[in-house]
């Protein structure tokens, strides 16, 4: 047996419980842009029900921000930690006292 080949079970599990998290990344994404689709079109309802507001495009409006802005928020909140180098999961623990 060569040195290389006691880790191929280790490599075929680790790519695919990669392809599994690739999934299931995918289908997070799908629910909440369902979610924001559902929400738009809830408040767009409303919102057109009480004023004169029409329903399509601020149903439009309403599920775009409720996408763009959290993942606005995810994305600058990434860009900040990678910039200052300051990953919280990658810290130690602080020393008890």
């Amino acid at each position: 047996m060569t040195e290389g080949d006691g880790f191929r079970e280790v490599r075929k599990d680790m790519e695919r419980a990669i392809r599994r998290l690739n999934v299931l990344e995918y289908f997070i994404m799908v629910a909440a842009v369902l979610l924001a689709l559902a929400g738009g079109g809830f408040v767009a309802f409303l919102l057109s029900s009480g004023t004169d507001l029409p329903l399509r495009p601020t149903w439009a409006v309403l599920s775009l921000l409720l996408i763009v802005v959290p993942a606005a928020v995810v994305f600058g909140r990434g860009r900040r930690r990678s910039r200052d180098g300051s990953d919280k999961a990658s810290k130690d623990p602080p020393a008890p006292k």
